[in-house]
């Protein structure tokens, strides 16, 4: 999924900005930042998959994944709600708060249900 959000943003930067309602170099740019993290972020999650987020190993991943979208969104929530930002880049707020939702709920709440012990 962060593959899906973060390839348009990072190559096709103008595109983005022109539909989000502010063409220019300001908003290209911001496009191409996020989409490095979330490009940065999906090789890291792509690489982890199969495993479980949680215990030593899986909480670093989990917890760099949670605070990267609670700063995006937050930072470009408040951008937008400043009316610096065009109001599209509110959708791109409101997509990342949940994905800062859904790993606060899988960081802190979820529990896996634990696979059988061998031998019984």
């Amino acid at each position: 999924m962060l593959f899906a959000l973060g390839m348009p943003l990072l190559f096709a930067a103008d595109h983005v900005a022109a539909a989000a309602g502010a063409p220019g170099p300001a908003v290209e740019g911001l496009a191409q930042v996020a989409a490095s993290g979330l490009l940065g972020l999906g090789v890291i999650d792509w690489w982890w998959r199969g495993n479980l987020v949680g215990g030593i190993a899986g909480r670093p991943l989990g917890l760099g994944n949670l605070l990267c979208f609670l700063s995006l969104s937050a930072t470009l929530g408040r951008a937008t709600l400043a009316g610096e930002l065009p109001e599209g880049m509110g959708l791109v707020a409101a997509l990342l708060g949940l994905l800062t939702v859904a790993f606060a709920w899988r960081m802190f709440l979820w529990r896996p249900a634990l696979p059988p012990a061998f031998g019984r």
